[in-house]
């Protein structure tokens, strides 16, 4: 495979290298992939890294749309490329006590699964904004407001689930945020939909990286004449990408893991009661409920407050429990926004990134960024699969696991093998929702260390905490 990348806009001259390495997809629709270094999602970043990410696109988005200069922006990039923690948090404080004043408040959403939390950093930018992002599942009792496709993910149909209100006002712009453009079919393909339910005038697609070419740009031109609308585009940086090669349909790579899930030292904690549950909208009756918070089903202005204090309030539990020094926090699918600025919010020595759908080619040559993968059924949906990848041995002293809803201990036996593969013995699985436990789930939360619920033996002993 040969990519050849050339550079034609960087507005905030931030070094390309900074930003992004390439990796070969496992994907015969398309060969490569950009792998983000400040979106954490393949990559373990600072948690602090994506927030100040999001804030760089929507402070960009305000001065080219708007002209709305901010006194914030030099110290926000320049917190953006330190990698000391300090620096970071500095940055970080900034864009929370100085949200960005719109004309008009948008609608901002972001895209499932890479882009949710870079999405709802954008919503946190902007005051009186509003948030949703899309999704991979499919509700059985409830019908998306939004419906589209993903052309050349391995996973194509995207779905918005929220109240019709949030479309109601025609003026509110909506603002699509995603990691990165490279053909810019997705983002027309929503606009189309939104255009035909919920019209409107003005859209703006924020993306990190922007490699769309001139046909495809000519593309947005066409469409806003056919939609009489204006769609605007913003990313930290722009370019052409050229391909040649054989696409991937499998990859060589094995990705078993040789550990043993008996040698890893298991906890669960539930924080059920930091997050608001949607019980309306479980899957099926006796599931674990969805949370609020995530976004998934739409956040108006208002709930900012709401989720930072939870967040906070679900910070300080775990901080009150870490035993490590270097700890991962790893966010699962979607469901990456809430363990991301929980982590954030943990202190130094903290680590970021996602498990993922998105099969990607391993590989430990030097310069390829992507060292090592594992596969593993989702444990919330074991039908679909994720990976985790660039899991270093013995790269943390303990592991935090964040799943949104509470899940039986068996779907988790894949993962706490990878991590004993990987040599990381201390792992805490974190839960936001509880179900009627008909399914073995060890979140108990009743207030006990109890193994009640639980199916599997461990040879240290697994503990629950409420």
């Amino acid at each position: 495979m040969e990519v050849d990348l050339s550079v034609a806009g960087n507005p905030l001259s931030i070094p390309p290298e900074t930003l992004f390495e390439m990796a070969a997809r496992v994907n015969k629709k398309r060969g490569f992939l950009f792998v983000s270094k400040v979106l954490g999602k393949h990559i373990p970043v600072s948690p602090l890294k994506p927030l100040l990410a999001s804030g760089l696109l929507a402070i960009e988005y305000a001065e080219r749309t708007f002209g709305l200069m901010t006194d914030i922006k030099a110290e926000v990039i320049k917190g953006f490329l330190a990698e000391d923690h300090e620096s970071m948090k500095k940055a970080c404080d900034l864009l929370e006590k100085q949200r960005l004043a719109l004309p008009v408040s948008p609608i901002v959403i972001g895209f499932a699964e890479t882009a949710t939390a870079l999405g709802h950093g954008v919503y946190d930018s902007i005051e009186g904004a509003s948030f949703i992002h899309t999704t991979r599942e499919t509700l059985k009792d409830a019908d998306p407001v939004l419906t589209f496709e993903e052309e050349h993910s391995h996973a194509v149909d995207q779905l918005c689930y929220t109240d019709e209100p949030i479309f109601s006002a025609a003026e509110r712009p909506v603002i699509l945020v995603d990691d990165e453009l490279t053909t810019g079919k997705t983002a027309l393909n929503i606009i189309r939909d939104i255009q035909k339910k919920h019209p409107r005038r003005e859209y703006a697609v924020l993306s990190l990286l922007d490699w769309r070419s001139s046909e495809h740009k000519e593309e947005f031109r066409k469409a806003e004449a056919e939609l009489g609308v204006t769609i605007s585009t913003s990313a930290l940086l722009s370019g052409a990408v050229a391909y040649q090669g054989k696409t991937l349909d499998q990859s060589s790579y094995d990705d078993r893991p040789r550990g043993d899930e008996e040698d890893v030292s298991v906890r669960w904690i539930d924080l059920s009661d930091c997050f608001t549950a949607l019980p309306h909208l479980s899957e099926q009756t006796g599931d674990a409920p969805f949370v609020k918070e995530t976004g998934r089903f739409g956040l108006a202005a208002g709930d900012k407050r709401g989720v930072e204090a939870a967040c906070q309030k679900a910070a300080e539990r775990l901080n009150a429990l870490r035993k490590g020094k270097r700890v991962l926090c790893l966010g699962t699918g979607e469901f990456m926004y809430l363990p991301m600025k929980i982590a954030s919010l943990m202190g130094e020595h903290v680590f970021y990134h996602s498990t993922t759908r998105s099969p990607i080619h391993p590989s430990g040559e030097e310069g390829y960024d992507v060292k090592n993968g594992f596969g593993f059924p989702n444990p919330e949906n074991e039908t679909v699969k994720h990976f985790i990848y660039n899991l270093p041995k013995r790269g943390y002293d303990e592991v935090f696991v964040f799943i949104e809803k509470s899940v039986a201990a068996r779907s988790l036996l894949p993962m706490f093998r990878i991590f004993s593969d990987r040599q990381i013995n201390d792992v805490t699985v974190v839960t936001f929702s509880k179900g009627s436990d008909r399914h073995g789930s060890c979140c108990c939360g009743n207030g006990q260390l109890s193994r009640v619920g639980c199916d599997v033996s461990f040879k240290r002993p697994v503990r629950h905490f409420d």
